[in-house]
């Protein structure tokens, strides 16, 4: 677990820094290395990493087989779900300004819970074929609404959903969970799948870690190389230029998630965008994050004993993701309502801040050895539902 904590908390906080520091460079025109490095990959590697974490709760590489287990297992999901996506609503409710994820993740936790009890392999093969079906499909139904001159009303809903949607809106809900928002249903098991299959392999073995390492850097770089080959060589990015900001511009933009269009040229599946839902999209997000805990994973395994100290802050942060990131987002409500203390205050203190309060929140957790109080809630209300395990 120690690997796995030291990558979700990476994930973590590059999601916080990609929500309060800018991805373009406002006087140059050229993006940032935090946009060209987190943008998209952290919120993949959060993802894939709850696959794993999945895949680790319910037996790792050695998946529940008795009936019982298994059905408390899947009654522990649910009730984990659930509350995620409770409270993915109500945070939606805050000034954040950021896409939140919390309902989505909740919702894929649900979708994953057939799925618990196969092996790698089966996983892979799964995840594999989600990577290569999913894109065309999205980029279909999302076409074929576009000019459907009888579909009515809006396709999304330009906001994090909450529970105004659920009750008022429920169809438009529906479609901006599952095609058109910024999580797409549609796509994102890919990396929940993943993560699953992960999980599922021995992963106290540094041949597994060097493996996801190898295999990550390869498709990492085989996908930017594909997509860097489309944009340079194609007219792709000239045909993206409706402002005349130039060539570089819009490359900048594409290669930081800024800049999302709808394009239904084949050759569009080939641009590793991040959440564009593009096949190189997912390959490359994908590659990343199994580069990343592959990494994270060999790090831990040699940092032991007393030396492990040096990750505490880490390994604490990533143990209690939900309590960090609904953390961030109400300092981040602060951060934007006017009237409020830090409203209006420079990024950058407040992109320290979040580093700094996660890094020592996850210092005092680990020192006490509790759960964050969020996870402290979640699984007291799932062990109510399903039962302690037997063992």
């Amino acid at each position: 677990m120690v690997g796995v904590d030291v990558a979700r908390a990476l994930a973590l906080i590059g999601m916080m820094l990609i929500h309060v520091l800018p991805r373009i460079d406002e006087s140059s025109g050229e993006a940032t290395v935090l946009g060209l490095t987190a943008a998209g990959r952290s919120a993949a590697l959060f993802a894939l990493l709850a696959g794993v974490g999945l895949a680790l709760l319910t037996g790792g590489h050695r998946p529940h087989r008795e009936r019982g287990t298994r059905s408390r297992d899947r009654r522990l999901v649910v009730v984990r779900a659930l509350l995620i996506v409770v409270i993915g609503f109500v945070v939606a409710a805050w000034e954040s300004q950021v896409a939140i994820i919390l309902v989505h993740y909740g919702l894929l936790f649900l979708l994953a819970v057939p799925l618990l009890g196969l092996g790698a392999r089966a996983l892979a093969a799964i995840a594999l074929g989600w990577v290569l079906l999913a894109p065309p499909l999205l980029r279909l139904v999302i076409t074929g609404l576009m000019t459907d001159p009888d579909y009515p009303g809006e396709m999304r809903l330009w906001h994090s959903p909450g529970l105004p949607d659920l009750l008022t809106r429920p169809g438009l809900l529906a479609l901006d969970l599952s095609v058109t928002g910024y999580y797409p249903l549609l796509i994102w098991p890919a990396y929940l799948i993943a993560g699953l299959a992960v999980g599922r392999c021995d992963l106290s073995r540094r041949s597994v870690a060097w493996t996801l390492l190898g295999l990550g850097a390869g498709l990492a770089a085989l996908s930017a190389a594909v997509s860097w080959a489309t944009l340079l060589g194609t007219d792709l990015v000239a045909r993206l230029d409706v402002y005349g900001d130039g060539p570089e511009a819009v490359r900048a933009d594409l290669l930081t998630g800024t800049l999302l269009p709808v394009e239904a040229d084949p050759r569009w599946f080939l641009v590793a965008a991040p959440h564009s839902g593009s096949t190189a999209d997912l390959v490359h997000t994908i590659g990343s994050a199994l580069l990343v805990l592959g990494a994270c994973l060999l790090v831990a395994s040699v940092l032991t004993g007393r030396r492990r100290l040096l990750l505490a802050p880490l390994i604490g942060a990533g143990a209690m993701p939900l309590t960090l990131y609904v953390g961030h987002l109400a300092l981040l409500h602060a951060w934007h309502v006017e009237g409020w203390p830090l409203h209006g205050a420079d990024p950058a203190p407040i992109a320290l801040g979040l580093v700094v309060a996660a890094l020592a929140g996850g210092g005092i957790k680990a020192a006490l050895g509790r759960r964050g109080p969020l996870e402290a809630g979640v699984h007291a209300a799932g062990i109510a539902a399903a039962g302690r395990h037997p063992s």
